[in-house]
């Protein structure tokens, strides 16, 4: 019999040596990273270059509470808890409307969200934890101020954000879901923490031990964009919320790299969260009504030779400095213009890309329509002056950095042509959410992206086929 011993951060095991060994050596991750730490010395010597996510005194993250109950259940181990976390005196019940907002009806996912984590157990202990898959315009502040709600407003709740304009929206709807006297915020120097807070992640992090004494004070944490959250800045926050027992992380793009390189982050995520919850995928909004179908379209790219050996020199080549596959976009762009899909946003990776991008389109175009380009280098009063007037439709074209592929909110764009070649899934996911808002003077969006030549790139660009088509929406190929 094992005995698993659990608080709200850490678990423990205690009972049989081979099976504690066995199920150690089962929750290693091998470093992608391992070759090159082993190579600056910066371990010690005799490092196996995996992570141990059980340690050697077999101590482990809550989050990982149900993938080691489910090694014991499908090695027949049999465990039981030890329970030292303060019990809640409080018998939650999610409401079914929050003032004139149903979260039944159309919106039945809503209700189902919340109720899937207030009812998440496992064998029958309380674990109010896990991941909700949500994607774009699921309603993330109503299931938020949800949860807050089903806990009966007993429980301090802080928001974690890292998205401007998605704090600045939280403002406004926030209190007038839960209430004023329960809301509260943390901005630069705008402070005012409470029941309900929601915080900017880069203000605390700048500063976090003059507020680690704050954060000690919430038995709940909700985290958007969950997926970033294994980035400094988060852990920074998210490991000094030590009384958090109820955290939740809303996602449409977390957990779902397969790839070796990811294996480390995506367990570390579920180190905090836990699995996930419930699913509402991009398909789901579109049948539902609630999101902007989309149409892709894969072209011909780059059909430069490969260049074995090093990608970021094939990348440079074929993307960055290609001017024929500008070109190439520039058509493409051209002939969704003649059927009226403006504003177009194009995505690029690199600042040297986007400048390429931005001479030949605003030579070809600039007379016409107005084409701007921004990215992380652009001053961020201009910056945030060109998103919003692309927002609103005073800008046709916008040549974009990956800075857009997060939380903006652009219901206009009737066209995206991805010129970045990425290989995440996340990232395709997050561009596509850029076109997904609805709006009366669309019922679609389109989507052009890239087969590229290459040692690396042609992989890259199978996989985003496949990636598009996971997404459930209609993918054409034109080569």
């Amino acid at each position: 019999m094992i005995l698993i011993s659990i608080n709200n951060n850490k678990c423990r095991l205690q009972g049989g040596a081979i099976q504690l060994k066995a199920i150690q050596k089962d929750f290693k991750i091998r470093n992608p990273n391992a070759f090159f730490i082993r190579k600056k010395c910066s371990m010690e010597r005799g490092w196996d270059g995996m992570i141990n996510y059980i340690t050697d005194s077999y101590y482990f993250k809550i989050g990982l509470l149900r993938q080691v109950c489910n090694w014991f259940d499908e090695h027949k181990v049999k465990y039981e808890f030890e329970d030292n976390r303060r019990p809640f005196d409080i018998k939650p019940k999610v409401p079914k409307q929050i003032g004139e907002i149903s979260l039944t009806g159309d919106r039945q996912y809503q209700y189902d969200s919340i109720k899937a984590l207030v009812d998440n157990n496992i064998n029958g202990l309380p674990y109010n934890m896990g991941v909700m898959d949500a994607a774009t315009n699921a309603g993330k502040t109503i299931i938020m101020a949800g949860i807050y709600l089903a806990y009966k407003r007993n429980i301090p709740a802080i928001v974690l954000l890292k998205d401007g304009d998605l704090f600045n929206q939280f403002l406004k709807e926030i209190p007038e879901l839960i209430g004023k006297e329960d809301f509260g915020y943390v901005r630069g120097k705008d402070i005012k923490w409470n029941k309900f807070t929601i915080v900017m992640v880069q203000t605390i992090s700048r500063d976090i031990k003059k507020y680690q004494n704050e954060l000690t004070k919430f038995g709940m944490a909700l985290v958007d964009e969950a997926d970033e959250a294994d980035s400094k800045s988060y852990k920074d926050i998210i490991t000094r919320l030590y009384n958090c027992s109820i955290r939740v992380g809303l996602s449409g793009s977390i957990y779902m790299s397969k790839l070796a390189k990811d294996k480390p982050k995506n367990q570390n995520l579920r180190s905090f969260f836990g699995e996930v919850l419930i699913k509402i995928t991009k398909k789901d909004m579109v049948e539902m009504g609630h999101s902007t179908p989309v149409i892709v379209k894969i072209h011909p790219g780059s059909d430069f030779k490969p260049i074995k050996g090093d990608f970021q020199l094939e990348y440079q080549t074929n993307i960055t400095n290609n001017t024929n596959r500008a070109i190439k976009g520039l058509e493409l762009l051209k002939h969704n213009i003649k059927f009226g899909r403006l504003p177009a946003l194009i995505i690029c990776r690199y600042h040297e890309h986007i400048n390429l991008l931005y001479e030949i389109y605003e030579k070809a175009l600039g007379k016409k329509y107005v084409v701007r380009y921004v990215h992380g280098g652009t001053e961020t009063k201009y910056r945030k002056k060109l998103l919003e007037d692309f927002r609103v439709g005073k800008i046709d074209i916008l040549i974009s950095s990956f800075i857009i592929k997060r939380g903006k909110n652009h219901p206009l764009i009737k066209y995206i042509q991805n010129a970045a070649a990425s290989d995440s899934q996340e990232t395709i996911s997050q561009i596509m959410g850029r076109g997904e808002r609805k709006h009366e003077s669309k019922k679609k969006y389109h989507l052009d992206d890239f087969m590229d030549e290459g040692a690396y790139l042609k992989r890259h660009s199978k996989h985003r086929i496949v990636y598009y088509k996971s997404e459930g929406m209609r993918v054409i190929l034109k080569f």
